[in-house]
């Protein structure tokens, strides 16, 4: 065992090489293209993360080839800065030989190119370095198999936790400050933790307790340990491993068929990308994470997004899948918000278990609203832009878009709620099982997909969602929902905000195949574009669904009748769908206005008490009285149809009561049953004035003619 207060530093101070990043001359042409040496750069860092990811040997990170510097200060080839200090022990020697090591101050490990295993166990207090003798044109992979304990010098250590308990039960770990890096991996070096094998033991650089934070408190929830990550870290054992804050230019990596579990916690201020293949808590119910510099996140497994109680997670980045059989799982707990401002995206740019860390993305935006296909040696297969979201019970909010742009979080083919459409696979679903959902954004997007709770992934059995829907109060606000919801909640429209339900147009379901060198494109089938929202009426439906409107409710169906219940609030409803829309138990304050198709009134109340302009086709259904707590206007064009079965007003023929002023126009309808006699007069519109005059009166079943005072309009039977 070395104890590094026996100094080995024997080299002489070195100076800072020059930024090898700078690409100012090298790296670009006369025309400012990319060089040669950035082609070949670029195209190094990229198959060396094929190999980390195979659990192979791999360097990442910065750019520059240079070795590691041979003195008691490392540089680091990505950046060009010092690390270490002056007095760095090198422990190279026992570190290859495998020995246990405890550090007594700052240490150094100088690499040899390829890979090396490190079976032993590094304790004590100090800092270490991790670099690449070769530099990054000859990288250096070190797998660990055991736990390492090494922390900082208690003078170093700043970094407090502490615990505040929920008022709805739980509690949150908060960890205010920084600890400096206790680990530094150079460019061109990668960091395997754990091999996927027995020989594991519970492989990583972890400390849950130091001075300033007791093991009780910290319960084995923190890894207080920093590590400043220049090149690769490859997370590769079958054991869980807790990370600690992560910072650095390079990525973090899950090797492929890792099924261990891991866990980041904390502030990780990391540049390089966040890369799963199996599974990834993000988080925990009782610590938040973020990262808030990374690059992108490549999920090839099931990320599992967790906010504790009363805190607040954020992630900015785009997150892209390569193949079918990933999700998003969000667990936000009690009075907790998860903000997701990115897309979760299909990638045509990362292959299959191959992640490019340099460039991840989609270069064919169409292939998110399409079943994509591949073939000819692509190895995405069917199904490969297939995306999943579940969001668990937790009783908080999972919220997408940030209100600052307009780039839906989930875009997606029609995908009902339905796990099997009858029309053609979908490519996305949303599970939405005991917290709420909102929608934040500054312009028009559309969700393509039936919110539900059992629509795929680990919950397919067809199951109702239950939870509550938000399209929250921002300016611009406008989401349409192109496919019938499946959920029990409450749907709630803020101030200035739009909910349109139906897209008003059809709807392509396309499979795209795509090829090395082209992609070709079929029409599956053609949803209509119709949405609906479960109300208490409905089959599967609760009674507590309601809908609260401070906003605008546009309803815009073209195939499919749509009846909506329960409606609060102030905001406004407008039908310019081509179908019947049925109203009923409402007490919303805002205008009514019909546009398009037709509207049936099912209660007293259907069309709550704000104003109501009639410009299409208005009807009472399943109440004899409808009234109006506004006005009422109907239009030259418009037509109102009164149904007639007996003399009693309310009771066995229609009539309307309005609170403000009538303003009469366009058809009157009247619909008799039974007999009536010559002279009878039935009042079918009462209100406090009335104006204007129906141009038309058609009658069926008997003959009448029309009348009207300052408060009344009334039919006299012939």
């Amino acid at each position: 065992m070395t104890d590094t207060k026996s100094s080995k530093s024997d080299m002489p101070n070195h100076p800072p090489q020059s930024d090898p990043r700078d690409t100012s001359a090298a790296f670009t042409d006369a025309f400012g293209r990319p060089g040669r040496t950035a082609e070949d750069f670029s195209r190094r860092l990229f198959l060396c993360s094929l190999s980390a990811l195979g659990l192979s040997a791999c360097g990442g990170g910065g750019s520059g080839s240079s070795a590691a510097t041979p003195t008691g200060t490392a540089t680091d080839t990505a950046t060009g800065t010092s690390v270490g200090t002056s007095t760095a022990t090198d422990i190279t020697a026992d570190i290859l030989a495998n020995q246990n090591v405890t550090l007594s101050g700052d240490a150094i490990i100088r690499l040899p190119a390829g890979t090396s295993t490190y079976t032993g166990v590094i304790s004590g207090k100090g800092t270490l370095v991790l670099a690449a003798t070769g530099g990054t044109s000859s990288p250096s992979t070190l797998v660990i198999t055991q736990a390492s304990t090494f922390t900082l010098p208690d003078a170093q250590q700043v970094a407090v936790v502490t615990k505040t308990n929920a008022s709805t039960g739980g509690y949150r770990l908060d960890i205010t400050g920084s600890n400096s890096p206790v680990l530094t991996i150079n460019a061109g070096v990668t960091l395997q933790i754990g091999t996927n094998t027995s020989a594991d033991n519970h492989p990583n650089i972890i400390v849950t307790s130091d001075s300033r934070n007791a093991a009780s408190l910290v319960n084995g929830e923190v890894n207080l340990n920093h590590i400043q990550n220049n090149g690769s870290i490859v997370l590769g054992s079958a054991q869980f491993i807790l990370l600690g804050r992560i910072s650095g230019s390079g990525s973090v990596l899950q090797g492929v068929n890792v099924w261990g579990g891991n866990s980041m916690r904390g502030v990780n201020a990391f540049e390089g990308v966040l890369s799963l293949t199996t599974g990834h808590d993000f988080g925990s119910n009782h610590v938040a994470a973020s990262i808030p510099n990374a690059k992108a996140v490549l999920n090839e497994g099931s990320w599992l997004v967790w906010s504790p109680p009363g805190s607040l997670v954020s992630v900015s980045q785009n997150i892209f899948e390569a193949a079918f059989g990933n999700d998003v799982n969000f667990h936000a707990i009690g009075n907790s918000t998860i903000i997701m401002s990115g897309v979760y995206s299909h990638t045509d740019n990362s292959p299959h278990n191959i992640p490019n860390v340099l460039n991840p993305g989609l270069s064919n935006p169409a292939l998110n609203y399409a079943k994509a296909i591949y073939r000819n040696g692509m190895n995405n297969g069917n199904d490969a832009s297939y995306r999943g979201v579940n969001i668990e019970s937790g009783a908080g909010t999972v919220q997408w878009g940030d209100g600052t742009h307009a780039k839906f979080f989930l875009p997606s083919a029609p995908s009902p709620a339905e796990p099997y459409p009858a029309l053609g696979a979908k490519n996305a679903y949303i599970n939405l099982r005991g917290s709420s959902l909102a929608f934040n954004y500054n312009g028009p997007v559309t969700l393509n997909i039936g919110i539900t709770g059992g629509g795929g992934g680990p919950h397919r059995a067809g199951e109702i969602g239950w939870g509550n829907v938000t399209i929250m109060p921002t300016a611009g606000n406008d989401v349409t929902f192109a496919q019938p919801q499946n959920y029990n909640g409450t749907t709630t429209i803020g101030t200035n905000a739009i909910l349109r339900l139906g897209a008003g147009t059809t709807v392509p379901l396309n499979y795209t195949t795509v090829n090395a060198t082209s992609n070709s494109t079929v029409l599956q089938a053609t949803y209509n574009g119709d949405s609906s929202l479960l109300t208490a009426e409905s089959t599967g439906g609760l009674a507590t669904n309601a809908i609260v409107n401070a906003g605008q409710l546009i309803i815009q169906n073209t195939t499919t009748a749509i009846p909506l219940s329960n409606i609060s609030g102030s905001g406004s409803l407008v039908h310019n769908g081509a179908v019947a829309l049925t109203l009923r138990n409402n007490s919303y304050s805002g205008a009514t206005t019909l546009n398009s198709g037709s509207l049936l009134a099912g209660s007293a109340n259907a069309l709550g008490s704000g104003n109501v302009s009639n410009n299409a086709a208005l009807a009472l259904s399943g109440t004899r009285a409808l009234t109006l707590g506004g006005g009422f206007q109907q239009g030259p064009s418009a037509n109102l149809t009164l149904a007639i079965d007996g003399t009693s007003p309310g009771v066995t023929h229609d009539q309307l009561t309005v609170t403000g002023t009538a303003v009469l126009g366009g058809t009157l309808t009247l619909n008799f049953t039974g007999s009536y006699t010559s002279g009878q007069k039935l009042v079918l519109i009462k209100a406090t004035s009335i104006s204007g005059s129906f141009s038309t009166i058609t009658s069926h079943g008997a003959a009448v003619v029309g009348g009207q005072d300052a408060t009344g309009f009334y039919v006299t039977v012939q």
